[in-house]
């Protein structure tokens, strides 16, 4: 019970309910996504390049290789794309890597302007629910010619509980939204700073260079 509603009469009678409903039920659906997805991405950048050393070290590029495509984050693919342009100089394999970068920057950030989107208009919603339902108290009100509590009570209810759902809504959806996308913005800073130890090391076991003198 809602103000002394059921859900169901809540629901049948504010189509903005209704409307808030389906955004809550994409709200959730993105933010699990996007937990999916960051966990399935995650990596360890020190233990990693520890690692891609020592495969360099013991087997040569071709170990690495196979070893960096095992990898199903952005810093194994980092890796692999190094060790598939072995034949670039230092300069271009710079360019290649932080173009890189940029697609696994866009993979990151995919669906987070549809939740920042989805955050706005839970909120909007919530406020066009509350002068709908103060439209309808005040309507109420001039059919019946009288202001009791019994006339304007469904309205108000109305407008309360638009109001309350679309904040609860836009509030938490967000907050995620922000999470998400700082989170990508410190995965690609890392994946930067990285990459130039990556080219280190390949020039390193080319055996020319600054990186090898």
């Amino acid at each position: 019970m809602i103000l002394g509603q059921s859900l169901f009469s809540v629901f049948k009678n504010s189509i903005v309910m209704v409307i808030l409903l389906v955004a809550s039920i994409l709200a959730v659906g993105l933010i699990l996504e996007r937990f999916w997805y960051f966990f399935r991405n995650r990596f360890n950048p020190d233990k990693g390049l520890d690692e891609f050393q020592k495969q360099l070290t013991a087997g040569g590029p071709e170990k690495a290789l196979v070893w960096s495509r095992s990898q199903k984050n952005p810093l194994g693919r980092m890796f692999t794309t190094a060790l598939q342009n072995t034949t670039l100089t230092s300069e271009q394999l710079y360019g290649v890597l932080y173009g890189m970068i940029i697609r696994e920057r866009l993979r990151l950030e995919k669906l987070l302007g549809g939740m920042g989107t989805l955050a706005n208009a839970a909120t909007l919603l919530g406020l066009l629910g509350t002068v709908t339902g103060l439209i309808r108290a005040f309507g109420n009100i001039a059919a019946s010619g009288s202001g009791g509590p019994a006339v304007v009570a469904g309205g108000i209810s109305e407008a309360l509980v638009c109001t309350a759902f679309g904040l609860f809504i836009g509030i938490p959806t967000l907050f995620f939204a922000n999470y998400f996308a700082k989170k990508a913005s410190d995965i690609a800073s890392t994946l930067e700073s990285t990459s130039d130890l990556v080219v280190v090391i390949v020039e390193r076991v080319k055996g020319k260079g600054p990186a090898a003198s």
